[in-house]
């Protein structure tokens, strides 16, 4: 590909990234600052907790299941 062709489109990504960048950093900042540097906000922080007990009440269902020791082996 030449310079032509791939000068447009890398623009195009520099131009989309810097203005994403530029919109929402200040946003983010914010956000970091309203939960502290944890990025959950307090008022969810007791249905996180639901829902990491509720993770850790159920373990087999989330495991795979192991072959058998029955199975003959070659």
């Amino acid at each position: 590909m030449s310079l032509q062709r791939v000068g447009p489109i890398l623009l195009a990504i520099g131009v989309g990234v810097g203005t994403g960048y530029y919109v929402f950093q200040p946003l983010l900042k914010e956000y970091e600052q309203d939960t502290q540097g944890t990025w959950v906000l307090p008022e969810d922080r007791e249905r996180v907790q639901a829902i990491e007990t509720k993770k850790q009440g159920a373990p087999a269902a989330n495991q795979p299941s192991t072959p058998s020791s029955s199975s003959p082996s070659t």
